[in-house]
């Protein structure tokens, strides 16, 4: 039997005899060792095929058996692929979402679900934009996944904090200030055109903004600035509002790794219920905390980043635990809707609500995550997740000039919203997202971690002969 499948397995031979003369010439290092039988095809027979210097030499046999087993191209042994390929996907959704939204400022909005008299069929698509701000906390949760994938892969190196800072500063600021000299010069020339500046509420006299207002635009951080002085919050694109919360996720996951990068996650999940008990005691001494991640946006966060504990690092038998906190957490963004004092905590529990239900059907939908973002019919998605930053950044200024000059001209019915006014801002403002995208974005996109060369020491049966080789 093993003649014959020596005669219709040469690589068993080629390769046998490559591992045999490394075990007699030890000079020859692992790495060149392990590349070159790795480069021959491992037979699929179901044979029991012994190599014949085995039986010459059981020394040279036993050798042989330590030898370490040449793994397939691309596969990192003992370590699992935490990449949700189908997140761009729903980037690209939350990302359309708050699209449509921002198209709908100026139309005359009379559906009312709670009121059967208002209820018409071209009211219900106006009605569905008009809820698309549901893009807002499921953008805070797959930032958090994001984010601590980044950081899972980022505290097992060295200089991870370094490397954090540096990846999330290239990725965000050069984008957000490019846009910023384009969103002046945009404001300024629609300033020329008297019938723009009457008619679309967005745009301001950029002479107003303060020192304060500029600094705050331009690093991130308008919607905390204003408790340090220098005016209200007022933004060059008011969606970037969002971005000010992200930064100050990064940060605060930036200080965790340094101080807790064992127990990360732990930290995370103390901190998030810091958060939950701090938010009404603040309240009832009338502290404000607006625009800081401590108003109740951090805890959207936090759970992507609890969707990626779970479906990474704990025990399948722990997911009980986890569907436990996000039922919690359903119910107090619950009775947040409910009891709250004011419409911004309703707004909030309303929040709460979208991301601990998007959080719970990511762990669901985790076993078809594949096939889901291979579908054909899904492409348009995650193209646009691809350019989500770009669409995000670009869309604002545009989609509210487009919508106010069209409701001047009296486009404002529900269904002149829903059928003309919405798919013409979405065409208007994709030409300049995508030049953004391919002149700007791109540039500043950080190669994954994956791909980034390391130092490793391979396993050597010599310790004279070691190595260090970049792989």
């Amino acid at each position: 039997m093993r003649p014959i499948a020596k005669a219709f397995c040469p690589a068993v031979v080629w390769k046998n005899r490559i591992r045999c003369m490394s075990t007699l010439y030890p000079r020859v290092p692992d790495s060149l060792r392990t590349n070159l039988a790795g480069a021959l095809p491992s037979p699929s027979l179901a044979l029991d095929v012994q190599p014949d210097v085995a039986k010459c030499d059981p020394a040279i046999g036993r050798g042989m058996a330590d030898q370490p087993q040449a793994k397939a191209p691309g596969s990192t042994p003992g370590r699992k692929d935490t990449r949700y390929y189908s997140l761009d996907l729903w980037r690209g959704a939350a990302c359309l979402m708050l699209v449509l939204y921002h198209a709908t400022f100026y139309g005359d909005y009379h559906f009312r679900m709670g009121d059967p008299a208002t209820w018409s069929l071209a009211g219900l698509p106006l009605y569905l934009f008009r809820h698309c701000w549901v893009g807002v906390p499921i953008f805070f949760v797959i930032s958090g996944y994001c984010i601590a994938a980044s950081v899972d892969s980022l505290r097992r190196r060295p200089h991870s904090l370094r490397d954090y800072f540096i990846r999330r500063v290239r990725r965000i600021y050069p984008p957000l200030w490019a846009m910023c000299g384009i969103a002046v010069v945009f404001i300024l020339a629609m300033s020329r055109f008297p019938i723009v500046s009457a008619n679309c509420e967005q745009l301001f006299d950029l002479s107003t903004l303060s020192l304060g207002q500029w600094l705050g635009n331009t690093l991130a951080a308008e919607s905390w600035r204003h408790h340090l002085g220098g005016g209200a919050p007022m933004y060059l694109m008011p969606n970037t509002w969002t971005l000010c919360y992200e930064e100050q996720f990064y940060v605060v996951t930036g200080v965790l790794l340094a101080v807790a990068s064992r127990r990360f996650f732990h930290a995370a999940a103390w901190l998030t219920l810091a958060v939950v008990v701090a938010r009404p005691i603040l309240a009832w001494c009338g502290v404000s905390s607006a625009g800081f991640f401590w108003d109740g946006h951090w805890i959207m966060f936090a759970t992507g980043m609890l969707v990626y504990h779970d479906l990474n690092s704990s025990a399948a038998r722990q997911r009980w635990i986890t569907l436990s906190v996000l039922l919690l957490g359903f119910g107090y963004g619950a009775v947040e809707r409910v009891v709250g004092s004011d419409p911004a905590q309703r707004h909030m529990g309303e929040y709460f609500v979208v991301a601990f239900v998007f959080a719970a059907a990511l762990l669901y939908l985790r076993r078809w995550d594949l096939p889901i973002a291979r579908h054909w019919a899904l492409a348009p998605l995650q193209w646009i997740g691809q350019r989500s930053y770009s669409i995000y950044l670009t869309h604002y200024l545009p989609v509210v000039v487009v919508s106010s000059l069209l409701a001047y001209g009296g486009l404002r019915s529900e269904w002149q919203v829903a059928t003309i006014v919405v798919p013409v801002c979405v065409l208007v403002m994709l030409p300049g997202a995508i030049l953004f995208y391919e002149l700007v974005e791109r540039r500043f996109i950080n190669r994954p971690l994956a791909d980034r060369p390391r130092m490793v020491e391979p396993v050597q049966s010599d310790p004279a002969s070691r190595l260090t080789v970049q792989v």
